[in-house]
């Protein structure tokens, strides 16, 4: 479990975390909040009371020493060590980046398998659970083209198209990240527990959630959020009008990824959401060997750094990835103002070596 805990200290800060997190009427935002407003989450924990409920607020300031959610905290923390798991919070370095752009980021994330494919190019494949045989057909190709050409497929496990795209990848040799709605100590659904067994050997299994902690309806949208987090390019196959893919598609959004959808026939319930899409405009993908190509592509593209570039835009450029950055976050890596990174940004993509997304998000040209 200490893979990403360096001493006691960190130890110390994951737990104290996850006692916020299960504190009743302390959600993720608020969370954040007591973090920066005291400085850490062991600190927040010990904060006056008065100043912690200007925060939380008073019924928060009871719970938050709570004896049963200590006691929750520590048996699942030995479930993670028991089994291998891989620990880390938000402040380190194998946080994924996009994760720190949402609102609601997750404090600490358990992670089973290979944790390097956190840090390679990804698409994220979502769909219905009642999918027809022709959409589960055609996310496992997807998947099974894109693990050949070396992109991670991420999916969240469910039924359906998510379990086709999974298969498909690790059919080809390739590596999928599975991002579940409970604690990564068990498969969810249970049927799906070969599966689930697989990718835990051959790709990466993620959760935010203590390990024991059970799927609940609400787990689900919180996990959507971090599918869309891990990939630079979303797919819907197949979705409902009310389907879950549909929040997915919308903190794609937030964060300027493209998103593309799979036309299916009108009368088919379970493909009038993804439909929908298109009429929004999202890309139309009518043809996997294309957008394997293309997907792939853009990612060799990008790697590849431009010549002649002044050290102004190289400081700027080696900040870009192949996902959208926001121009403040590039701003302070390069060690510039804001109106000056601006600038230099509008130069690379005067030139052709930068793209602009919408909210002033960049990333590198395909």
């Amino acid at each position: 479990m200490v893979d990403a805990l360096r001493s006691e200290h960190d130890l110390a800060e994951v737990r104290a975390l996850l006692q916020l997190d299960a504190t009743p009427k302390v959600g993720l935002r608020t969370l954040k909040r007591l973090v920066e407003e005291f400085g850490s989450a062991r600190q927040a924990l010990r904060a006056p009371a008065h100043l912690f409920s200007r925060v939380a607020g008073s019924v928060a300031v009871v719970s938050r020493l709570d004896p049963e959610v200590l006691t929750r905290v520590e048996h699942g923390l030995h479930e993670a060590e028991r089994l291998e798991m891989t620990v880390c919070t938000w402040r380190d370095p194998l946080y994924p980046e996009a994760f720190h752009q949402l609102s609601d980021p997750p404090p600490v994330l358990f992670l089973r398998g290979d944790v390097t494919l956190l840090k390679t190019p990804s698409v994220t494949i979502v769909g219905a659970r009642r999918a027809t045989a022709r959409g589960r057909d055609v996310a496992q190709r997807l998947g099974a083209a894109l693990g050949r050409a070396g992109v991670t497929v991420t999916s969240g496990m469910a039924l359906g198209i998510d379990g086709a795209a999974h298969r498909g990848a690790l059919s080809r040799g390739g590596k999928t990240i599975a991002v579940l709605g409970r604690g990564a100590d068990q498969a969810y659904p249970r049927t799906n527990r070969g599966l689930f067994e697989d990718i835990i050997a051959k790709g990466l299994v993620v959760s935010e959630f203590l390990p024991g902690t059970e799927a609940l309806p609400h787990h689900f949208p919180r996990r959507n959020r971090l599918l869309a987090g891990l990939a630079h390019t979303i797919v819907v196959v197949e979705a409902a009008m009310k389907s879950g893919s549909l929040i997915t598609v919308d903190h794609a959004l937030d964060l300027g990824l493209d998103v593309y959808a799979i036309p299916g026939p009108i009368d088919e319930p379970s493909c009038e959401g993804s439909n929908a899409l298109l009429a929004d405009g999202a890309t139309v993908l009518v043809s996997v060997n294309d957008f394997v190509s293309r997907v792939a592509g853009a990612h060799v593209a990008a790697t590849a750094p431009p010549v002649d570039l002044s050290s102004a835009e190289t400081a700027v450029y080696d900040g870009l990835a192949d996902r959208p950055r926001h121009i403040e976050e590039l701003a302070g890596q390069a060690g510039m103002e804001v109106p000056q990174a601006l600038a230099v940004l509008t130069a690379l993509e005067l030139r052709g070596f930068v793209e602009q997304r919408p909210g002033l998000r960049f990333r590198r040209a395909s």
